[in-house]
C-alpha cells in the first residue's frame, strides 16, 4: 500500500503504518488535551495517556489482523502485509480463498482475537480497582490505570460487535458472502453482500451527517467503496480464472521496443505514429534493461533537453513476468502492486511480449470466444 513504511515483521508478514495514522494520533492528542482540561487532569499527562491508549487500541487492531493472517497462512494463502490506517488495519492476502468455508474461517478469526482480549483487559481493570461510578471513556482512562484498561476492554467488545455487522467488506460481510457463496457461487454472493454493505454504508453515512459524527462518515465511505472494490476484484478473478499471461499478452511481434541509445525524437515518433505509450528498453543482445513509461515520456517532452538518450530517463526498477504465469494471481497482482500499466513478459531472459492493463480488461472477451457454440 503506497505511502506506508515498515515498522516490523512477524511470522513472515510485514507490519506497516500509513502516514495518515499520525494525523489520527495528533487528533486524539488534541482530544486528550480538551478532555484533560475539563477533568482537571495534568494536561501533558492527559495527552500522553490518551495517545498511549490509542496506540494500545491499535495494537489490538494489529492482533486482530494477525488473527486473519495466521489462519490464512495455515490454509496455504500468503499474506503480503498488514497496514495500519486511521480507520483500522488491513491485511492484504496475495490470493482470495477459493473455498467459501475458508473465507468464513479467515473472517471469523479476527473478531475471535478481540473476544479473547476483552475479558483480559476487563479482568486487569477490576484487579486495578476500576471506578465503575465514573462513565467509561477517555476521561476515566486519563485518571487511572484501571480506567484505561476498562476502556480498552469495552473497545474490544465494540470491535467484535462492529466487525460482525454483515456489511461487506467488514468481517461480518465476509462471513455472509462465504455462506451465500456455498449456494450461489462467488460472483453472485459478492454482488448480494456488496449491495447490503453499500446500503448499510449509506444509512450509516446519513446517521453520521445527522449527528455530526465525522468518524461514522469516514467508516461509511470506507465500507461503501471497499464493497465496490472487492466486488470488482471478484469479478475480475472469475473472468481470468484458468487463463495464463500468454493467453492475453501482446506478442513480441506486436510489441514495439526502444534501445537505450535512442533519443527522444525517435521515441516521440513511435508514440505519435503507434498505439504504445509504454516501451520495454532492450539491449542489442535481447536483454530487457529498462522500461520507458508515459510517466517519463510526457514530462520529458516539455523538458529543454527533450532529445536526450532513453537510458537517461528510463526506469530500471521494473517487474517482469513469465508467459505461463497465472493471469489473475500473478499478472493482475503484479500490475496493481507495481503501479505500471504494462510489464515485459520474459522467457529465458528474452522479451516475448507485453502484458498491459488493457489486456487484462479484454480477458472477458477472450473467455466469451472460448465458450462452446451451439
Amino acid at each position: 500500500m503506497g505511502n506506508s513504511f515498515k515498522i516490523g515483521r512477524f511470522a513472515g508478514i510485514d507490519v506497516k503504518v500509513h502516514w495518515t495514522f499520525f494525523l489520527l494520533l495528533a487528533f486524539f492528542g488534541y482530544i486528550g488535551y480538551g478532555t484533560a482540561t475539563r477533568a482537571g487532569v495534568n494536561v501533558t499527562l492527559g495527552i500522553a495517556v490518551t495517545i498511549a491508549v490509542i496506540l494500545a487500541l491499535f495494537l489490538c487492531v494489529v492482533l486482530h489482523e494477525f488473527g486473519h493472517s495466521l489462519v490464512a497462512q495455515r490454509l496455504g494463502i500468503d499474506v503480503t502485509d498488514i497496514t495500519l490506517l486511521p480507520i483500522g488495519g488491513v491485511a492484504r492476502l496475495k490470493t482470495l480463498p477459493d473455498k467459501p468455508v475458508d473465507e468464513i474461517k479467515i473472517a471469523v478469526a479476527g473478531p475471535l482475537v478481540n473476544v479473547v482480549l476483552a475479558p483480559i483487559f476487563l479482568g486487569l481493570a477490576f484487579a486495578f480497582g476500576v471506578d465503575l461510578t465514573s462513565p467509561p471513556g477517555l476521561a476515566a482512562a486519563q485518571q487511572s490505570v484501571g480506567g484505561a484498561l476498562f476502556y480498552l476492554g469495552l473497545v474490544n467488545i465494540g470491535l467484535v460487535v462492529f466487525n460482525l455487522i454483515p456489511a461487506f467488506p467488514l468481517d461480518g460481510g465476509r462471513v455472509l458472502r462465504g455462506l451465500l457463496a456455498i449456494r450461489f457461487g462467488p460472483v453472485r454472493a459478492t454482488d448480494i453482500s456488496a449491495a447490503i454493505g453499500q446500503f448499510l454504508a449509506i444509512a450509516l453515512g446519513f446517521f453520521g451527517f445527522a449527528t455530526g459524527n465525522l468518524g461514522l462518515i469516514l467508516i461509511a465511505i470506507f465500507v461503501f467503496f471497499g464493497a465496490s472494490g472487492e466486488q470488482q476484484m471478484v469479478r475480475q478473478r472469475e473472468t481470468t480464472r484458468g487463463l495464463d499471461v500468454s493467453d492475453v499478452m501482446g506478442t513480441k511481434r506486436r510489441t514495439e521496443t526502444v534501445s537505450p541509445y535512442n533519443n527522444f525524437g525517435q521515441v516521440l515518433d513511435a508514440v505519435i505514429h503507434g498505439y504504445q505509450v509504454d516501451f520495454p528498453v532492450v539491449e542489442d543482445d535481447g536483454r530487457v534493461v529498462g522500461m520507458l513509461t508515459r510517466g517519463e515520456i510526457f514530462p520529458a517532452v516539455h523538458s529543454p533537453d527533450k532529445f536526450r538518450d532513453v537510458r537517461d530517463v528510463m526506469r530500471t526498477d521494473f517487474p517482469t513476468i513469465a508467459p505461463d504465469a497465472d493471469l489473475f494471481e500473478e499478472g493482475t497482482r503484479l500490475l496493481q502492486e507495481s503501479g505500471f500499466r504494462a510489464i515485459p513478459v520474459v522467457e529465458n531472459g528474452e522479451l516475448v511480449g507485453m502484458l498491459t492493463v488493457d489486456d487484462i480488461g479484454q480477458a472477458n472477451l477472450l473467455r466469451d470466444l472460448r465458450k462452446p457454440q451451439y
